[in-house]
């Protein structure tokens, strides 16, 4: 099917004989694009293979005791090493052009704007979007390869109907409306050594900040002096995520505690940075209103979360040689011989290699 210029007419309105030269305001609807962010910013790995795999140690031998003289020695022998597995995801995108979209455009120097640059910033624009979309859900079930994981995933709630805070963070809450334990091939209803700390407040108050003193108190994790650490960590980026209101009620809440109105650490334990508005022990609390009213797919409550995340151990995987490729531009052949394609492909997905360790998360009582 072909197009006429009115149909085309939103296109070739950007070339408005009134525009000044190469100026085009682009009316993006969200302020962060958080999730974009972490892929291209937060230590990129490169993998190739048909799966992202890590192996895992989750128990010790067992076969250390206080012996007296000539006790004879008992064996243990140690679990085997567990496997964590990820599938890689793939996403495309594409813009296309017809040659007379050019030549109607290029013939006033004074308005003129690249078609093309337009056309490819609302391909990118759409990857931003569907990365941030997807960035803040778990898959549609636990069977789903299609999506990358988000954040849920790795960081999971208390189960419904509980209230006891602590290494509880067991259940996957898919947007299909199921529920599932297995995190990465491995079960943590069988082995509690993955669950992640999780815990429930009612209001931005004194309560919550409390909250947040105890999970950071029991979510540090060292390897002892006479054993060896076989990740080598760097140094990364933590952040605390939740929706805008919450942040705003936070800043609130500070506020009335201090009224000098400056930035501030709502634990007061670290130097607050240059730019930031908003800390809690010395992680930067970012608002996102993609967690806003954020509602629970199994029991559709609004658990309103605050997602502390260590980019230490979560990170952004992209396969080796295939992240943001370019292909084109593609002829349309003989059906469409005025028209040329270009197309952006990849395949990428987020790992952990520690999911006690990826961080916790505060959330709202979830009810059956």
């Amino acid at each position: 099917m072909g197009y006429t210029q009115a149909q085309l007419s939103g296109l070739i309105a950007t070339t408005h004989e009134k525009f000044p030269v190469n100026e085009l305001s682009i009316y993006w609807d969200s302020d962060e694009y958080e999730f974009t962010r972490i892929f291209n910013k937060e230590g990129i790995k490169k993998k190739g293979g048909t799966k992202i795999t890590g192996r895992a140690l989750l128990d010790p031998t067992g076969n250390c005791r206080f012996v007296g003289y000539y006790d004879q020695d008992t064996l243990v022998q140690g679990e085997t090493l567990h496997s964590f597995e990820m599938p890689f995801c793939y996403y495309t995108a594409n813009w296309s052009w017809d040659e007379k979209e050019i030549l109607e455009n290029k013939d006033d120097p004074e308005g003129f704007i690249d078609l093309a640059k337009v056309k490819e910033t609302q391909a990118m624009w759409s990857i931003a979007k569907k990365f941030e979309d997807r960035g803040w859900k778990a898959p549609t079930s636990a069977t789903d390869e299609k999506y990358i994981r988000g954040i849920p995933y790795f960081i999971r709630m208390m189960d419904k109907d509980t209230a006891v805070d602590g290494f509880v963070g067991q259940t996957i809450r898919y947007e299909g409306g199921t529920t599932g334990t297995v995190c990465m091939n491995i079960d943590a209803a069988i082995h509690p050594q993955i669950r992640n700390w999780a815990a429930l407040y009612t209001a931005v108050d004194a309560t919550l900040v409390t909250k947040f003193r105890t999970a950071f108190e029991y979510s540090t994790f060292k390897a002892p002096i006479i054993a060896s650490d076989f990740n080598a960590r760097k140094a990364a980026k933590r952040r605390i995520y939740t929706g805008k209101a919450n942040k705003v009620a936070l800043l609130d809440f500070l506020d009335a505690k201090d009224d000098m109105h400056t930035t501030k650490d709502a634990l007061g334990r670290m130097v607050v940075t240059q730019g930031t508005d908003c800390m809690i022990n010395g992680c930067d609390v970012r608002g996102l209103r993609e967690l806003d009213n954020f509602v629970d797919p199994e029991t559709s409550d609004v658990a309103d979360p605050w997602y502390y995340v260590d980019f230490g151990t979560l990170k952004p995987y992209v396969r080796k040689g295939y992240w943001m490729k370019r292909f084109g531009p593609v002829h349309g052949g003989r059906l469409q011989h005025t028209t040329y394609s270009m197309f952006i492909d990849g395949s990428c997905n987020i790992w952990s290699d520690n999911l006690r360790g990826n961080g916790f998360v505060i959330h709202k009582a979830l009810t059956a």
